[in-house]
């Protein structure tokens, strides 16, 4: 079903994971078993994958129901035939950082986050706002069509 991963898809995959994308979206399951999708801003840093969300959010009270989560990231299309163009979904559990908006541990997540989105210099230091850690277990990537490679993760990532 999915071809062997060689050391060029690998790089294609890490490049999109740190930030080679035109649109993420975080797949959350809801109240009601229904999936819910949003537009996210995912942070690659130090290995690791971070997002800066609401505790309001219906996105985040699904993630405190369940957290098991995706990440779609999609590339600039380049084909004509609009499947055919490359995308990436990562599957695992996220989990809420409990971080004091004074540690320096957050003021160096936010300061990195706001390379990517500015304005969360501001609303990063709402007390509603707070930092996730993602943990992938699975990628899936689609380079078109009758390209397709699956990535496990080890458990301890």
């Amino acid at each position: 079903m999915y071809q062997k991963i060689n050391s060029k898809v690998d790089e294609k995959i890490q490049s999109i994971i740190e930030g080679d994308y035109e649109i993420s979206i975080l797949g959350t399951l809801g109240q009601e078993d229904y999936p819910f999708l949003s537009k996210i801003l995912p942070m690659y840093k130090n290995n690791k994958i971070y997002i800066l969300i609401s505790d309001l959010s219906e996105h985040t009270q699904n993630i405190m129901l369940n957290n098991k989560v995706s990440f779609y990231y999609s590339m600039k299309e380049i084909n004509n035939t609009k499947l055919n163009n490359p995308r990436l979904t990562l599957s695992g559990t996220i989990t809420k950082l409990e971080l004091n908006k004074n540690s320096q541990q957050y003021i160096d997540l936010l300061k990195n986050y706001q390379n990517i989105e500015k304005g969360s210099k501001m609303w990063g230091m709402f007390t509603d706002f707070n930092f996730y850690f993602f943990k992938p277990n699975r990628a899936l990537f689609i380079e078109g069509f009758g390209k397709a490679y699956q990535k496990i993760y080890p458990s301890e990532r």
